[in-house]
Protein backbone atom coordinates (compact mmCIF):
# COMPACT_ATOMS: atom_id res chain seq x y z
CA UNK A 1 0.00 0.00 0.00
CA UNK A 2 1.44 3.14 -0.90
CA UNK A 3 2.01 5.49 1.99
CA UNK A 4 2.82 9.42 2.38
CA UNK A 5 6.08 8.44 3.03
CA UNK A 6 6.61 7.02 -0.06
CA UNK A 7 5.06 10.14 -2.00
CA UNK A 8 7.70 12.64 -0.09
CA UNK A 9 10.63 9.85 -1.33
CA UNK A 10 9.87 10.09 -4.79
CA UNK A 11 8.82 13.98 -4.71
CA UNK A 12 12.22 14.22 -2.31
CA UNK A 13 10.00 16.58 0.37
CA UNK A 14 9.52 15.43 3.89
CA UNK A 15 6.35 13.54 5.28
CA UNK A 16 4.71 16.67 6.90
CA UNK A 17 4.71 18.53 3.76
CA UNK A 18 2.98 15.95 2.01
CA UNK A 19 0.40 15.61 4.50
CA UNK A 20 0.35 19.65 4.68
CA UNK A 21 -0.63 19.60 0.81
CA UNK A 22 -3.30 16.60 0.78
CA UNK A 23 -5.13 17.82 3.90
CA UNK A 24 -5.37 20.75 2.66
CA UNK A 25 -3.93 22.37 5.90
CA UNK A 26 -2.47 26.16 5.83
CA UNK A 27 -1.05 28.10 8.14
CA UNK A 28 1.39 31.36 8.38
CA UNK A 29 3.96 29.18 9.37
CA UNK A 30 4.06 26.94 6.87
CA UNK A 31 4.29 27.93 3.00
CA UNK A 32 4.52 25.33 0.15
CA UNK A 33 5.26 26.70 -3.17
CA UNK A 34 2.99 25.93 -6.17
CA UNK A 35 5.62 24.10 -7.71
CA UNK A 36 6.25 21.72 -5.15
CA UNK A 37 2.40 21.61 -4.47
CA UNK A 38 1.70 20.31 -7.81
CA UNK A 39 4.73 17.80 -7.82
CA UNK A 40 3.09 16.05 -4.98
CA UNK A 41 -0.10 16.17 -6.58
CA UNK A 42 0.94 14.76 -9.59
CA UNK A 43 3.23 12.13 -7.66
CA UNK A 44 -0.17 10.76 -5.25
CA UNK A 45 -2.06 10.43 -8.85
CA UNK A 46 0.64 8.30 -10.35
CA UNK A 47 1.34 5.89 -7.64
CA UNK A 48 -2.32 5.57 -6.99
CA UNK A 49 -2.16 6.95 -3.23
CA UNK A 50 -5.69 6.34 -1.13
CA UNK A 51 -6.12 8.08 1.77
CA UNK A 52 -6.50 5.76 5.14
CA UNK A 53 -9.66 7.46 6.27
CA UNK A 54 -10.05 5.53 9.33
CA UNK A 55 -6.87 6.69 10.25
CA UNK A 56 -7.74 9.79 9.83
CA UNK A 57 -10.92 10.14 11.74
CA UNK A 58 -8.94 8.45 14.87
CA UNK A 59 -5.88 11.10 14.84
CA UNK A 60 -8.96 13.90 14.16
CA UNK A 61 -11.49 12.43 16.33
CA UNK A 62 -13.88 13.17 13.84
CA UNK A 63 -15.09 11.35 11.19
CA UNK A 64 -15.68 12.23 6.83
CA UNK A 65 -18.88 12.77 7.92
CA UNK A 66 -21.05 16.10 7.92
CA UNK A 67 -24.61 16.34 9.73
CA UNK A 68 -27.44 18.12 7.78
CA UNK A 69 -29.76 18.80 10.30
CA UNK A 70 -33.52 19.81 8.31
CA UNK A 71 -36.26 20.71 9.94
CA UNK A 72 -38.71 19.81 6.74
CA UNK A 73 -36.52 17.53 4.32
CA UNK A 74 -39.69 16.43 2.05
CA UNK A 75 -40.35 20.64 1.21
CA UNK A 76 -38.70 20.50 -2.24
CA UNK A 77 -36.52 23.54 -2.12
CA UNK A 78 -34.94 22.35 1.13
CA UNK A 79 -34.89 18.85 -0.63
CA UNK A 80 -33.18 20.29 -3.53
CA UNK A 81 -30.92 22.11 -0.86
CA UNK A 82 -29.61 18.73 0.29
CA UNK A 83 -29.11 17.49 -3.23
CA UNK A 84 -26.60 20.08 -4.22
CA UNK A 85 -24.54 18.87 -0.70
CA UNK A 86 -25.13 15.39 -1.26
CA UNK A 87 -23.29 16.06 -4.40
CA UNK A 88 -20.68 18.30 -3.47
CA UNK A 89 -19.77 15.99 -0.58
CA UNK A 90 -19.48 12.77 -2.51
CA UNK A 91 -16.97 14.44 -4.57
CA UNK A 92 -15.22 15.83 -2.05
CA UNK A 93 -14.74 12.24 -0.48
CA UNK A 94 -17.03 12.56 2.58
CA UNK A 95 -20.41 11.37 3.70
CA UNK A 96 -23.82 13.71 4.17
CA UNK A 97 -25.96 12.60 7.02
CA UNK A 98 -29.46 13.74 7.00
CA UNK A 99 -31.10 14.19 10.18
CA UNK A 100 -35.04 15.41 10.49
CA UNK A 101 -34.82 17.58 13.60
CA UNK A 102 -37.95 19.68 15.43
CA UNK A 103 -37.94 21.48 18.82
CA UNK A 104 -38.73 18.21 20.03
CA UNK A 105 -36.05 16.20 18.59
CA UNK A 106 -33.10 18.56 18.76
CA UNK A 107 -31.35 17.30 22.24
CA UNK A 108 -31.48 13.90 20.79
CA UNK A 109 -29.93 14.93 17.41
CA UNK A 110 -27.12 16.50 19.25
CA UNK A 111 -26.20 13.65 20.83
CA UNK A 112 -26.29 11.72 17.25
CA UNK A 113 -24.28 14.06 15.59
CA UNK A 114 -21.54 13.67 18.86
CA UNK A 115 -22.05 10.29 18.92
CA UNK A 116 -21.19 9.95 15.11
CA UNK A 117 -18.13 12.17 15.50
CA UNK A 118 -19.36 14.51 12.46
CA UNK A 119 -16.77 16.89 11.03
CA UNK A 120 -19.07 19.94 10.78
CA UNK A 121 -22.89 20.68 10.91
CA UNK A 122 -25.07 22.13 8.10
CA UNK A 123 -28.58 23.69 9.39
CA UNK A 124 -32.07 24.54 8.35
CA UNK A 125 -34.50 25.37 10.44
CA UNK A 126 -36.58 27.64 12.00
CA UNK A 127 -36.51 28.05 15.59
CA UNK A 128 -33.98 28.52 18.20
CA UNK A 129 -29.82 27.51 17.24
CA UNK A 130 -28.38 28.17 20.54
CA UNK A 131 -28.03 24.66 21.79
CA UNK A 132 -26.25 23.51 17.82
CA UNK A 133 -24.10 26.89 18.22
CA UNK A 134 -22.71 25.96 22.01
CA UNK A 135 -22.28 22.44 21.26
CA UNK A 136 -20.46 22.77 18.38
CA UNK A 137 -18.05 25.66 19.61
CA UNK A 138 -17.48 22.70 22.89
CA UNK A 139 -16.40 20.63 19.90
CA UNK A 140 -14.58 23.05 17.61
CA UNK A 141 -16.76 22.14 14.52
CA UNK A 142 -17.78 24.55 12.11
CA UNK A 143 -21.45 25.11 11.57
CA UNK A 144 -23.26 26.34 8.46
CA UNK A 145 -26.99 27.99 8.49
CA UNK A 146 -28.44 27.88 4.77
CA UNK A 147 -31.15 29.49 3.42
CA UNK A 148 -32.48 31.60 6.20
CA UNK A 149 -33.15 36.04 6.48
CA UNK A 150 -31.14 36.33 9.34
CA UNK A 151 -27.43 36.06 9.61
CA UNK A 152 -26.25 33.77 12.57
CA UNK A 153 -24.13 34.83 15.52
CA UNK A 154 -21.99 32.07 14.79
CA UNK A 155 -20.38 29.89 11.48
CA UNK A 156 -21.12 30.93 7.98
CA UNK A 157 -24.53 31.90 6.06
CA UNK A 158 -24.89 30.66 2.70
CA UNK A 159 -28.17 32.10 1.21
CA UNK A 160 -29.95 33.44 -2.07
CA UNK A 161 -29.14 36.82 -2.78
CA UNK A 162 -32.89 37.48 -3.33
CA UNK A 163 -32.14 41.10 -4.29
CA UNK A 164 -30.84 40.39 -7.97
CA UNK A 165 -33.76 38.54 -8.91
CA UNK A 166 -36.35 41.09 -6.91
CA UNK A 167 -34.82 43.67 -9.62
CA UNK A 168 -34.73 41.78 -12.47
CA UNK A 169 -38.89 40.81 -11.46
CA UNK A 170 -39.69 44.04 -11.36
CA UNK A 171 -38.11 45.21 -14.20
CA UNK A 172 -39.19 43.16 -16.21
CA UNK A 173 -42.84 43.36 -15.46
CA UNK A 174 -42.22 47.47 -15.78
CA UNK A 175 -41.01 46.44 -19.43
CA UNK A 176 -44.33 45.18 -19.72
CA UNK A 177 -45.82 48.37 -18.76
CA UNK A 178 -46.97 47.48 -15.15
CA UNK A 179 -46.55 50.81 -12.95
CA UNK A 180 -49.67 49.32 -10.54
CA UNK A 181 -47.56 46.40 -8.71
CA UNK A 182 -48.66 44.75 -5.50
CA UNK A 183 -47.13 42.15 -3.51
CA UNK A 184 -48.19 39.31 -1.40
CA UNK A 185 -45.85 38.76 1.75
CA UNK A 186 -45.09 36.69 4.35
CA UNK A 187 -48.09 36.41 7.31
CA UNK A 188 -45.21 34.75 9.37
CA UNK A 189 -44.29 37.41 11.74
CA UNK A 190 -47.69 37.63 13.30
CA UNK A 191 -47.49 33.94 13.94
CA UNK A 192 -44.45 33.60 15.40
CA UNK A 193 -42.08 36.49 15.94
CA UNK A 194 -38.58 34.46 16.60
CA UNK A 195 -39.46 33.15 12.59
CA UNK A 196 -36.57 34.10 10.25
CA UNK A 197 -39.11 35.10 7.47
CA UNK A 198 -37.64 35.36 4.27
CA UNK A 199 -41.11 36.41 2.97
CA UNK A 200 -40.63 39.48 5.08
CA UNK A 201 -37.12 40.39 3.81
CA UNK A 202 -38.70 40.00 0.36
CA UNK A 203 -41.59 42.26 1.32
CA UNK A 204 -38.42 45.00 2.25
CA UNK A 205 -36.49 44.14 -1.43
CA UNK A 206 -39.66 44.80 -3.19
CA UNK A 207 -40.43 48.19 -1.36
CA UNK A 208 -36.55 49.10 -1.98
CA UNK A 209 -36.80 48.34 -5.68
CA UNK A 210 -39.98 50.09 -5.79
CA UNK A 211 -38.63 53.24 -5.27
CA UNK A 212 -35.33 52.80 -6.94
CA UNK A 213 -37.99 52.67 -9.85
CA UNK A 214 -39.54 55.49 -8.79
CA UNK A 215 -43.07 53.95 -8.78
CA UNK A 216 -45.43 54.34 -5.51
CA UNK A 217 -46.52 51.42 -3.57
CA UNK A 218 -50.06 52.85 -2.13
CA UNK A 219 -51.38 51.87 1.15
CA UNK A 220 -53.07 48.34 0.79
CA UNK A 221 -51.03 47.12 -2.10
CA UNK A 222 -48.70 44.51 -0.06
CA UNK A 223 -50.79 42.29 1.57
CA UNK A 224 -49.48 38.87 3.40
CA UNK A 225 -50.46 35.30 3.87
CA UNK A 226 -50.15 33.01 6.51
CA UNK A 227 -50.14 29.97 4.19
CA UNK A 228 -47.20 27.28 5.57
CA UNK A 229 -47.31 24.39 2.89
CA UNK A 230 -44.61 21.82 1.98
CA UNK A 231 -44.87 21.71 -2.07
CA UNK A 232 -49.10 22.19 -2.32
CA UNK A 233 -49.36 20.19 0.40
CA UNK A 234 -51.18 22.45 3.47
CA UNK A 235 -50.35 21.56 7.05
CA UNK A 236 -49.47 22.87 10.74
CA UNK A 237 -53.85 24.28 10.47
CA UNK A 238 -53.38 26.70 7.86
CA UNK A 239 -55.18 26.60 4.47
CA UNK A 240 -55.53 28.44 1.27
CA UNK A 241 -57.85 31.36 2.48
CA UNK A 242 -55.67 33.37 4.08
CA UNK A 243 -54.45 34.03 -0.16
CA UNK A 244 -57.65 34.13 -1.12
CA UNK A 245 -58.20 36.81 1.18
CA UNK A 246 -54.87 38.61 0.31
CA UNK A 247 -55.33 38.09 -3.48
CA UNK A 248 -59.29 39.83 -3.10
CA UNK A 249 -57.71 42.95 -1.27
CA UNK A 250 -56.17 43.62 -3.91
CA UNK A 251 -58.33 42.70 -6.54
CA UNK A 252 -60.80 44.94 -4.85
CA UNK A 253 -58.31 47.33 -3.60
CA UNK A 254 -59.97 51.23 -3.47
CA UNK A 255 -58.03 52.79 -5.79
CA UNK A 256 -58.00 50.29 -8.37
CA UNK A 257 -56.58 46.71 -8.74
CA UNK A 258 -52.61 46.25 -9.61
CA UNK A 259 -51.91 45.06 -13.19
CA UNK A 260 -49.64 42.74 -11.74
CA UNK A 261 -48.88 41.17 -8.37
CA UNK A 262 -46.08 39.31 -7.28
CA UNK A 263 -45.57 36.96 -4.73
CA UNK A 264 -43.20 36.04 -1.65
CA UNK A 265 -42.88 32.21 -3.19
CA UNK A 266 -44.76 30.18 -6.15
CA UNK A 267 -47.32 28.05 -3.71
CA UNK A 268 -49.17 31.82 -3.13
CA UNK A 269 -48.34 32.83 -7.12
CA UNK A 270 -50.41 29.42 -8.07
CA UNK A 271 -53.78 30.40 -5.55
CA UNK A 272 -53.25 33.93 -6.21
CA UNK A 273 -53.95 32.77 -10.33
CA UNK A 274 -56.70 30.84 -9.30
CA UNK A 275 -58.29 33.28 -7.47
CA UNK A 276 -57.81 35.91 -10.22
CA UNK A 277 -59.30 33.03 -13.15
CA UNK A 278 -62.39 32.19 -10.46
CA UNK A 279 -62.73 36.31 -10.17
CA UNK A 280 -63.19 35.92 -14.24
CA UNK A 281 -59.90 37.47 -14.76
CA UNK A 282 -57.18 36.04 -17.49
CA UNK A 283 -53.87 35.42 -16.55
CA UNK A 284 -51.64 37.49 -18.07
CA UNK A 285 -53.99 39.30 -20.35
CA UNK A 286 -56.09 41.09 -17.30
CA UNK A 287 -53.32 40.75 -14.33
CA UNK A 288 -49.76 39.25 -14.32
CA UNK A 289 -48.85 37.04 -11.20
CA UNK A 290 -45.16 36.58 -10.68
CA UNK A 291 -43.73 33.85 -8.46
CA UNK A 292 -40.49 33.22 -6.43
CA UNK A 293 -38.30 30.06 -6.05
CA UNK A 294 -39.41 28.33 -9.63
CA UNK A 295 -40.48 25.22 -7.88
CA UNK A 296 -40.98 22.19 -10.04
CA UNK A 297 -44.44 22.74 -10.58
CA UNK A 298 -43.82 26.14 -11.86
CA UNK A 299 -43.03 25.52 -15.67
CA UNK A 300 -45.91 22.83 -15.33
CA UNK A 301 -48.91 25.61 -13.91
CA UNK A 302 -51.25 26.35 -16.35
CA UNK A 303 -50.77 29.41 -17.46
CA UNK A 304 -46.79 28.88 -16.47
CA UNK A 305 -45.55 30.41 -13.67
CA UNK A 306 -42.86 33.51 -14.13
CA UNK A 307 -40.52 33.61 -11.20
CA UNK A 308 -37.63 34.33 -9.59
CA UNK A 309 -34.71 31.14 -9.82
CA UNK A 310 -33.56 30.69 -6.30
CA UNK A 311 -30.12 28.36 -6.22
CA UNK A 312 -31.16 25.98 -4.65
CA UNK A 313 -28.25 22.54 -5.73
CA UNK A 314 -25.57 25.60 -5.68
CA UNK A 315 -26.12 26.90 -1.95
CA UNK A 316 -26.08 23.20 -0.91
CA UNK A 317 -22.95 22.80 -2.65
CA UNK A 318 -21.44 26.12 -1.21
CA UNK A 319 -22.68 24.98 2.29
CA UNK A 320 -20.41 21.84 1.41
CA UNK A 321 -17.71 23.97 0.08
CA UNK A 322 -17.29 26.71 3.11
CA UNK A 323 -17.67 23.80 5.97
CA UNK A 324 -14.99 22.13 4.16
CA UNK A 325 -13.01 25.17 4.21
CA UNK A 326 -13.25 25.82 7.65
CA UNK A 327 -11.93 22.26 8.38
CA UNK A 328 -8.81 23.30 6.66
CA UNK A 329 -7.91 26.29 9.10
CA UNK A 330 -8.14 26.93 12.56
CA UNK A 331 -11.29 26.94 14.25
CA UNK A 332 -12.96 29.88 14.04
CA UNK A 333 -16.30 30.63 14.71
CA UNK A 334 -16.53 34.29 13.41
CA UNK A 335 -19.64 34.82 11.49
CA UNK A 336 -19.62 35.08 7.83
CA UNK A 337 -22.25 35.26 4.74
CA UNK A 338 -22.11 34.10 1.69
CA UNK A 339 -24.74 34.80 -1.01
CA UNK A 340 -25.72 33.19 -4.43
CA UNK A 341 -26.92 35.14 -6.85
CA UNK A 342 -30.80 34.37 -8.06
CA UNK A 343 -32.00 35.14 -11.72
CA UNK A 344 -35.56 35.40 -13.31
CA UNK A 345 -37.41 32.84 -15.51
CA UNK A 346 -39.91 34.87 -17.61
CA UNK A 347 -42.91 32.20 -18.43
CA UNK A 348 -46.94 32.75 -19.30
CA UNK A 349 -48.18 34.34 -16.09
CA UNK A 350 -46.96 37.68 -17.01
CA UNK A 351 -47.97 39.68 -20.48
CA UNK A 352 -47.82 43.06 -21.13
CA UNK A 353 -50.70 45.69 -19.95
CA UNK A 354 -53.80 46.29 -21.66
CA UNK A 355 -54.78 49.45 -22.27
CA UNK A 356 -57.97 48.58 -20.62
CA UNK A 357 -56.17 47.85 -17.39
Amino acid sequence: MVTMSDIAAKVGVSRATVSFVLNGRQTENVRIPEATRQRILDATAELGYRPNQLAQSVALGKTRMIGYFVEEPRYEPYWATIIGALSEAEELGFTLKVLSVKKSTLEERLRQAIGLRLSGLIVRFNFDKSAIFEEANRAKIPVITVDEGNAPAFGSLVAADDASGCREAIKHLIHLGHRRIAFISSGFPRLNSQFNDIGSAREQLFRREMAQQKLDVPEGYVTRDSMMVYGLQVTDGFDTNTVYEATDSLLNHPSGRPTAIFCWRDETAMIAIRVCQERGLRVPEDISVVGFSNISAARFFNPSLSTVQTPWEEMGRLAVTQLLHRLGQDFDPTPTTHLVPTTFIARHSSGPVHHSN
